[in-house]
């Protein structure tokens, strides 16, 4: 029978990670664990997702890294103890049997595993990770390094050595240097590996780094960004989509341009929920879908004061507060029909796949444009429009937020929606950009492109 195998798990703020770090724990082939979430007074919604899974949660308001795991094990059960960074997400199912097999040998005072860049992770971050963490499994009797984000122990080792309760880093280096020390051996488990998107060294070259990276790159058992493995990432990865329409737009007139935005969200495989934000008080003239929900917002965030952050901010506040979660939030308005349902696609990988706090659709004008009063006209960017467009200066964006936007549930709480590091989503098909405000002028737009020349 299995030992039971306490995983200790430490978060602050990792909203973006537990949950699928948590997916990966429980479906793991050893199945004899208890997890403890050991938590440092988060203030994102790390413990609300960790809520979801069979966890103990504790808390600890002063952060010491040993001080943390003594706590969790503590309050543990397990024979076998094992320490998970909550940002590290196990690759397979394999992951903790690996770990706890050199453990039988007494010898062996404690293990850990083999930890893996994400197609995310910095170049430093590459570097350090792909050399550290080599693709062989071996002993160390004289080398003391040990790495907690993916370790583990027996219990009667922590009986013996407890990790240093006041040391405010390397407190896994400290544990280590004790056992070699003591005759112990640590066993490195190659084949017991993780995703772990940032590094563990800090303030090197980024150049140097970048170029240790490329050659590293052209190692083909190495190279592995591109590999299927990293779907464990993107697994059950929540995209919610919000559509914001006020009051004056819920008419029988307006209904086939919801249906419309619906419609096409819809065919997006990688959007998991539809809500509809509206101050409107009459449900029926809106749609009847098991896959819409409605959420009612206060009629002062449809006035000219409020911005589209108030509304998704509200919006993403009613769904968080009934437990539900996402990993990505978006945003639709239904003035645009001719939506491309591929675009959708497309830049909800952007943030899959990128280190991008927002992405939004937009239009690449190459028509001269000019800003500014009536009688103080300039050109945006200085160019004249005599001047071939390939050899004029600069460019012009036009956003195209009601398009489609998406972002993360941290920059919508924080209202830094359309700050830090965001990416534009250029539109290919003009046509598809074509806005129309009201059934009306939807109808007349699609008798004209229906009108058959005589």
């Amino acid at each position: 029978m299995e030992k039971l195998c306490s995983i200790i798990i430490r978060t602050k703020n990792e909203e973006q990670w537990i949950s699928k770090c948590l997916e990966s724990v429980f479906d793991q082939s050893y199945k004899n664990i208890e997890v403890i979430i050991v938590d440092n007074c988060s203030s994102d919604t790390t413990i609300k997702r960790a809520e979801e899974f069979p966890v103990k949660i504790l808390n600890i308001e002063k952060f010491i890294p040993g001080r943390a795991i003594n706590l969790g094990i503590k309050y543990s059960k397990g024979a076998y103890i094992c320490c998970l960074s909550a940002h590290c997400i196990p690759t397979n199912n394999l992951w903790l049997e690996n770990l706890l097999a050199p453990l039988s040998d007494k010898s062996i005072a404690g293990a850990y595993g083999r930890q893996e860049p994400t197609p995310n992770s910095s170049d430093i971050d590459k570097r350090d990770l792909l050399l550290v963490f080599g693709l062989d499994s071996y002993i160390q009797s004289k080398d003391s390094f040990f790495h907690n984000a993916n370790s583990a122990f027996r219990r009667e080792m922590w009986d013996k050595y407890p990790f240093c309760d006041t040391s405010t880093n390397i407190e896994d280096r400290i544990w280590g240097e004790e056992v070699i020390k003591s005759g112990y051996k640590i066993a490195y488990v190659a084949e017991s590996s993780v995703f772990h998107w940032h590094g563990i060294h800090h303030q090197l070259n980024p150049e140097r780094a970048k170029n240790i990276v490329k050659i590293l790159d052209r190692i083909p058992r190495l190279n592995s960004y591109n590999n299927e493995k990293f779907s464990v990432l993107k697994k059950n990865h929540r995209c919610y989509c919000v559509i914001p329409i006020k009051a004056a737009d819920m008419t029988f007139e307006n209904i086939k341009l919801i249906h419309s935005t619906i419609n096409c969200l819809k065919k997006s495989k990688l959007i998991k929920k539809i809500i509809i934000s509206t101050d409107y008080e009459k449900d029926s003239l809106i749609v009847e879908d098991s896959k819409v929900q409605i959420i009612k917002r206060p009629y002062d965030l449809s006035d000219r004061e409020s911005s589209l952050e108030d509304v998704l901010k509200y919006t993403l506040e009613k769904i968080e507060s009934s437990g539900d979660f996402c990993d990505s939030i978006s945003v639709a308005e239904i003035i645009y029909p001719f939506r491309d349902s591929k675009v959708i696609e497309e830049m909800i990988k952007i943030i899959l796949d990128e280190s991008i706090d927002t992405v939004f659709a937009s239009w690449k004008e190459v028509r001269a444009t000019w800003f500014g009063e009536e009688d103080e006209l300039k050109m945006i960017g200085g160019s004249s429009w005599t001047i071939p467009s390939q050899k004029r200066f600069g460019q012009t964006i036009t956003s195209l937020i009601g398009y489609f936007t998406v972002t993360k549930p941290k920059n919508v709480r924080n209202k830094t929606v359309f700050e830090g590091n965001i990416k534009t989503h250029l539109l290919k098909n003009r046509n598809t950009t074509i806005v129309c405000r009201n059934n009306i002028e939807f109808n007349d737009l699609c008798d004209l492109l229906n009108h058959k020349l005589t």
